[in-house]
C-alpha cells in the first residue's frame, strides 16, 4: 500500500466512488497537511493518514486538473518505470483517500 494505516472500510452505503486514469483528484477545503520530521500526515475531519514518500509525492502533485494519468506520467517518467504500475497505486491511494473524504474525485474515466 502506498499509505501506511490500517484496513480500511468499505465505501458508506450510496457512495459508489470509481477511481481510474481519467479521475481527477481535489482537496477539500478541511483537508490539513502537516510534515513532521520527514513524514506527511494528512486528514479531513474524521481521519488521518500517514503517507508513505511515494504517496507523499503522489500528493503533491494534486492540483485539480491533473488526471490520474497525467500524474502517473510525471511520476513514471520522474523515475523511469512503467506507467501502467503507478496508474494502479495511485488509483488505490486515490480511492481510499476519497472514501475518506480526504480528497475529492470528480468522475471520469473509471478503468482502472
Amino acid at each position: 500500500m502506498p499509505f501506511d494505516e490500517a484496513p480500511f472500510e468499505e465505501a458508506p452505503l450510496g457512495k459508489e466512488l470509481r477511481v481510474g486514469p481519467g479521475s481527477v483528484a481535489s482537496l477539500p477545503l478541511n483537508v490539513k497537511i502537516r510534515n513532521h520530521r520527514g513524514t506527511t500526515v494528512v486528514g479531513g475531519y474524521e481521519h488521518f493518514f500517514e503517507l508513505t514518500a511515494s504517496a507523499a509525492h503522489i500528493w503533491r502533485q494534486i492540483d485539480g486538473k491533473r488526471t490520474v494519468s497525467d500524474i502517473a506520467a510525471l511520476i513514471a517518467q520522474e523515475y523511469d518505470i512503467d506507467q501502467e504500475s503507478v496508474v494502479q497505486d495511485i488509483v488505490e491511494l486515490f480511492t481510499e483517500l476519497a472514501r475518506h473524504d480526504v480528497v475529492n474525485i470528480a468522475q471520469g474515466d473509471s478503468r482502472a
